[in-house]
């Protein structure tokens, strides 16, 4: 097991706290490391038993069945996580001189992708790494990243209330919706467009017109899936609920105005 890296899959429902807890167990004698950072010489080439465990996001190869219309969520989310061969972590820097009054213009992610000699779930619970690849994602890409993710995330819920999959309790929409719609109003995609849409950034990068294009057009069309999940909000809300709605539906007109602005 020497300097070698696995990707685990753990038990369902299990935390990683839980799953560090049963790997330290295994290995009495190691001393968990509490950073994802690839570990030097030094503690390579040492003779004690270090551990480090840390949580990796799946990389689907099915993206084909996850973008069609008419596949069942279940369908799609069984692909999410099962077939898989690659997984990444991300580990956010800041890079050059840090903005203290807007800190996405220079968050920078160092993404790490790993690929293993077979897929999980497999006959094994675990796979060895086979490659590494470090990549260096910049604060724009970042930014289309994290909106293109919170739409998908939003459009698979809204489906699920409209298919009448998620029956009766409506606290899983309300999270969603006010986590995006507050952001809004108070930072996040606000400041993506102080970041990204000020003169003096689109002067500097020439080269990201496109990309600054792509983040504005899916910024609205986060506004139209977020004006659907609130037509859904409203049918499946409890009476006692109403006034989240409406504080809601008073900071989606905020939100809206201010990206038309």
């Amino acid at each position: 097991l020497q300097n070698k890296e696995y990707v685990c899959r753990g038990h369902d429902y299990e935390r990683l706290e839980a799953f560090q807890q049963r790997m330290l167990s295994e290995f009495p004698q190691a001393i968990a490391m509490q950073h994802p950072n690839h570990p030097d010489d030094s503690i390579l080439q040492c003779d004690a038993q270090y551990l480090q465990i840390y949580a990796v996001t799946p990389i689907p190869d099915n993206i084909d069945v996850l973008q069609m219309d008419r596949v069942p969520d279940r369908i799609k989310s069984f692909y999410r996580v099962n077939n898989i061969r690659k997984f990444r972590y991300d580990r956010p820097f800041h890079k050059g001189p840090k903005d203290k009054e807007n800190e996405f213009k220079s968050l920078w992610i160092e993404r790490t992708t790993l690929t293993l000699t077979h897929s999980l779930p497999g006959i094994s619970r675990w796979f060895e790494v086979e490659r590494r690849e470090l990549v260096e994602v910049s604060p724009l890409e970042n930014a289309i990243q994290v909106v293109e993710n919170k739409n998908q995330e939003l459009r698979t819920l809204i489906s699920q209330y409209q298919h009448k999959q998620m029956h009766g309790n409506i606290n899983l929409l309300s999270m969603c919706l006010n986590g995006v719609i507050d952001a809004a109003v108070n930072g996040g995609i606000a400041r993506y467009q102080e970041a990204f849409f000020d003169k003096d950034y689109i002067i500097k990068h020439p080269g990201d017109a496109e990309k600054i294009t792509q983040l504005k057009e899916l910024m609205q069309e986060q506004v139209h899936v977020l004006g659907v999940g609130l037509a859904v909000h409203e049918k499946f809300v409890h009476p006692e609920m109403r006034p989240l709605h409406k504080k809601l539906i008073d900071q989606f007109q905020m939100m809206r105005s201010s990206l038309y602005h």
